[in-house]
């Protein structure tokens, strides 16, 4: 019963052909391609904008506070290291 009901709704080449240039016709005519460009632009791309946005901030904060905990931490051990050399040379 299976292959019978496959049978039947198969559409052949030319009616595939036919409903595709129908449906494309129909979609040019009727269906208004500025505004679902415009549409997608909003619901799609602002967002992604928006989230690449917020994700380059969050990456650069992290980049500058990690770089400038470094720094500092290196600049502290140079200090140390500083002062223990010239205690040693002192005593």
């Amino acid at each position: 019963m299976a292959d019978k009901k496959a049978e039947s709704l198969n559409i052949p080449w030319w009616g595939k052909i036919v409903a595709g240039a129908l449906g494309g016709v129909i979609l040019v005519k009727y269906t208004p391609i500025l505004e679902c460009l415009t549409l997608f632009f909003y619901v799609c791309m602002v967002p992604m904008l928006l989230l690449t946005a917020v994700g380059l901030v969050s990456s650069g904060t992290m980049e500058a506070l990690t770089r400038g905990w470094s720094d500092t931490a290196a600049e502290i051990n140079r200090r140390v290291a500083q002062k223990l050399e010239n205690a040693a040379k002192a005593a």
